[in-house]
Parts: structure tokens; C-alpha cells; sequence
């Protein structure tokens, strides 16, 4: 099943365009990850998914349901968006996470139990008593959460709900989503800039770009122009990469990590082209691979299975070569 789809999609703040989305579709039961620099446009999908901003142009799905004026309202019930700094009232942690109850008309005897189960889901057994006032950066984000979840809301849309906190709260954050994804069947679509987050949370990647929504990895996305002399070459801070084709007005080359294939000293025959001299700074396994970023310069990120990792004896801080071909590296 679909749980949104977007056609033709225009939105546009203060008469000009922000974001448009030629076709988008977002499954129900997992999360998707929205990927961009700051800036780039996520917010603003984000809040047309929320229905709090309706687009210029174009058409929304939501589980199948065109989305107008008419419905937009009930669809917006159905869809919990989660900020970087949430709003807490000067009230106690149960009073905040059962006010969207009392909003919506839920007597108070039924309101006690649906709270405590929600303030459990996100780690906070025997909050519900304490000032909010008073908590830390990371509980109180857990809390603007279970305010959510205590809706029971198709969807959750997170605006990097997790960029200004320490890594324990994020890491429960992220494992509360999770849970809830799989246990309750939801969906949720996540903004962040971070690709690590992107594999720790298992999502399906859209990257946005200026505004422009597009499927890929969030990896390897460089930024420069051709070098015009050097035909093919494309120049990007401290790197020169060959690419096929480059078109001549191009500003962007990404080159998905799974085509880049790494090897512990520069191979001595290949057919590719681009053969980038580092060191590993990083190695994250995730199941049956492991995401490698090297310092080539400017971070370059290649997938490796686990054995050809132990085989090749690659570490984090020892060398390695980055290899792909000129036709793996896609310019626009």
C-alpha cells in the first residue's frame, strides 16, 4: 500500500517556488527518509504532508484518498509532525502528552491509560508526574513524541527531530520509530542530513536537492564544474573526477557508494578511471556490510561486504584506494 502519493507537485513561498516533485511515492509500513543539506527544501514537503501547507499545483494521494480542501482537514488528524525544538507547556509530562486527547474529546477516565502506554514507548515508564519544564533535551523530545503516538496516527513526519541532541537520546529516538514502525504498522517519513541516521533507521532514500525531489543514496554527492582543461573531468574541492558524460553546464556529480569498489593499494590493471588515494576515518556495519568513508580529500563513502572487509584488512585509520568507473559517476 501507498501512503502518499505526489504528481506534478508545485509549492511556493512568497511568490516563488520552494519545492516541486514530479512523482513521489512514499510506502505505508516503513520509513523513508527525505535527504538534504539545510535549506534544500524538506521542511517545506514535510508540512505539505502534514496538510498544513497546500501545495500551488499538482495532486497528493493519501492512502489512496485525493487530498483537497474538503479533506484536508480530517487528513491532517492522521498526521503527526515532529520538530527540532518542540513546544512544551509549563505543565506536567501527562498533562502534555494527553492534551491532543482532551483536544479531541476524549473523557479524562480513558485518557490515564492511553498515556502511560504511550509515555512507555518511548522509554519514559513513571514521567508522567514530573514538570516539563524541567527535563533534558533528549526527554523532552521523547515526550513531544509520545504526544503523537498517543494519537495513533497513520503517519509521523520527524523534521530532524534529533539534530541538536547527544547520541544515547538519539539512539532512542530513532529505536522508539523503529518499534513503532514495525509493531504498529505506521509510517513515517524522516528529514535529516545525516546518511548514518538514513542506515541505522533501515529508511528508503529520497534525496532532496534545491528543492527537487529525487530517489538515491545520500552518499557521494559532490558539488564543483567541469574542468575545462581536461575534458571529462569534473573539479570539486580538493578532488578531480572523471565522469561520462559530463555535460558542459554541469554542477553536480553523485556516484552511489555501491559502485565504488575499495581496495587496500592502487590495483595495477583497470578499465576505471577514477582510482582515489585515502584514509579510512569510519566503518559502520550494518547486517551483512559495511559503509566505509575514506578522507580522499573530501569524504568518499563505498559498501563492502563484511568477509571482503576482513579480506582486504582495511582499518580505520590505514590506507585505501576508492576505484570506479567514469560511467558510475552521474553529472546534472
Amino acid at each position: 500500500m501507498t501512503a502518499y502519493r505526489l504528481e506534478r507537485l508545485a509549492v511556493g513561498h512568497g511568490g516563488r517556488p520552494v519545492c516541486r516533485v514530479d512523482r513521489l511515492e512514499i510506502p505505508a509500513g516503513r520509513i523513508t527518509a527525505l535527504v538534504g543539506a539545510n535549506g534544500a527544501g524538506k521542511t517545506t514537503l514535510l508540512e505539505v504532508l502534514a496538510f498544513l501547507r497546500p501545495p500551488q499545483g499538482g495532486t497528493v494521494r493519501f492512502f489512496g484518498e485525493p487530498v483537497d480542501a474538503a479533506s484536508r482537514d480530517r487528513c491532517r488528524l492522521e498526521a503527526g509532525l515532529l520538530l527540532q525544538r518542540p513546544y512544551l507547556f509549563d505543565r506536567t509530562v501527562a498533562d502534555n502528552v494527553g492534551w491532543g486527547l482532551a483536544a479531541r474529546g476524549v473523557p479524562r477516565r480513558d485518557r490515564a491509560g492511553r498515556v502511560a502506554r504511550a509515555l512507555a514507548a518511548v522509554g519514559l515508564e513513571g514521567f508522567g508526574g514530573r514538570r516539563a519544564a524541567r527535563l533534558s533535551g533528549g526527554e523532552a523530545q521523547r515526550v513531544a513524541l509520545a504526544r503523537l503516538l498517543v494519537l495513533s496516527p497513520r503517519v509521523l513526519l520527524l523534521d530532524e527531530p534529533t539534530n541538536h541532541l547527544d547520541a544515547a537520546s538519539r539512539d532512542r529516538i530513532e529505536a522508539a520509530v523503529a518499534r513503532w514502525v514495525r509493531d504498529e504498522g505506521g509510517t513515517a517519513v524522516w528529514a535529516t542530513h545525516d546518511p548514518h541516521q538514513v542506515r541505522r533507521v533501515g529508511a528508503t532514500v529520497w534525496r532532496v536537492e534545491d528543492g527537487r525531489v529525487r530517489p538515491g543514496e545520500p552518499d557521494n554527492v559532490f558539488r564543483g564544474e567541469p574542468d575545462p582543461a581536461r575534458p571529462g573531468a569534473f573539479v570539486t574541492g580538493g578532488l578531480r573526477l572523471f565522469v561520462h558524460p559530463l555535460p558542459a553546464g554541469a554542477r553536480c556529480v553523485e556516484i552511489s557508494p555501491r559502485e565504488v569498489v575499495l581496495a587496500r593499494e592502487d590495483p595495477p590493471s583497470s578499465s576505471a578511471r577514477n582510482r582515489l588515494r585515502g584514509t579510512v576515518v569510519r566503518a559502520e556495519v550494518s547486517g551483512d556490510e559495511v559503509w566505509v568513508t575514506l578522507d580522499c580529500g573530501e569524504p568518499v563513502v563505498a559498501v563492502v561486504t563484511r568477509p571482503s572487509w576482513e579480506r582486504l584488512g582495511l582499518t580505520v585509520g590505514g590506507p585505501a584506494v576508492a576505484v570506479f568507473k567514469a560511467t558510475a559517476a552521474r553529472a546534472y
